[in-house]
């Protein structure tokens, strides 16, 4: 496809930010939004250096009024926009009893009720345009029991359910809705920061025991952003109805105990 607009949520760092890169190596203009909103300079510092034109501007998914001034300063800047890319998101791990309630309700609103705020926005565009992509990048949580997860895995489920029903509301529009369900992504602010507390450590170890992490694979966030490429520059005759990237498994005898899984993780993906 041709040069678009488009934007992205959470993209100070991590998936947000290489999504926005790898639009910019396509010449696109890209809107970067967040509630960090010193982090998005670096953002807009490589789409620009990619090769695209990057507006950051200040977003709260949470509140339909910021939604709505990102979304007019990125249309007054950059145009019409064409592509939605659901990505913010913020989660801990830990038992549900240890949450605050505040905590369960910031996962649900950032992941959940900030995908339908974006989308709804983006739509009303789109209409009157003659179409577009609105893509939800969502969690393998959404779909297996993920303990240690469980607003995070919830607030997904919902983003699934809401995409498939949109994709059949939108028939006939010229919008595509694509769900992209992610696997284990490494070189996030996320995992940094719930691996200094040790709650990833305490959960890691729960789940490969159970078997939900069975190798030390990972994907990097640019691995995840050339998927979402892939999804929204499809001919427009034609779209992922809903896909998963995962990480392969490193090539080797698979962990057989934690310990095992640790010391690989160390080799495949810590710095020397």
């Amino acid at each position: 496809m041709s040069e678009r607009v488009a934007v992205v949520t959470g993209s100070g760092t991590g998936i947000g930010q290489a999504i926005a890169t790898k639009f910019g190596s396509l010449g696109w203009r890209v809107a970067v939004g967040g509630r960090r909103v010193e982090l998005l300079a670096e953002t807009a510092a490589l789409v620009d250096g990619a090769g695209g034109t990057c507006l950051p501007h200040a977003l709260d998914v949470t509140d339909p009024e910021s939604v709505e001034q990102f979304f007019t300063a990125a249309e007054a800047e950059l145009g019409p926009v064409g592509v939605v890319i659901n990505n913010a998101a913020m989660a801990r791990y830990g038992p549900l009893d240890e949450f605050a309630p505040a905590e369960i309700e910031a996962e649900v609103a950032t992941k959940l009720l900030g995908s339908l705020y974006m989308a709804r926005r983006g739509i009303q565009t789109m209409r009157r345009e003659g179409g577009g992509d609105i893509l939800f990048i969502t969690s393998l949580a959404a779909v297996q029991p993920w303990p240690f997860h469980l607003p995070y895995a919830a607030a997904n489920a919902g983003v699934e359910q809401a995409a498939r029903s949109l994709r059949l509301e939108l028939e006939g529009t010229g919008i595509r809705v694509t769900m992209l369900r992610c696997g284990e992504t490494g070189g996030t602010d996320f995992a940094t920061r719930e691996l200094a507390s040790g709650r990833m450590t305490d959960a890691s170890e729960y789940w490969f025991r159970r078997g939900l992490l069975r190798h030390a694979g990972l994907m990097t966030p640019a691995m995840v952003a050339d998927a979402v490429a892939a999804a929204v520059t499809l001919p427009a005759e034609y779209q992922y109805e809903s896909f998963a990237v995962i990480p392969t498994a490193p090539v080797g005898d698979l962990p057989r105990t934690f310990e095992e899984f640790g010391a690989a993780m160390i080799e495949h993906h810590m710095p020397e």
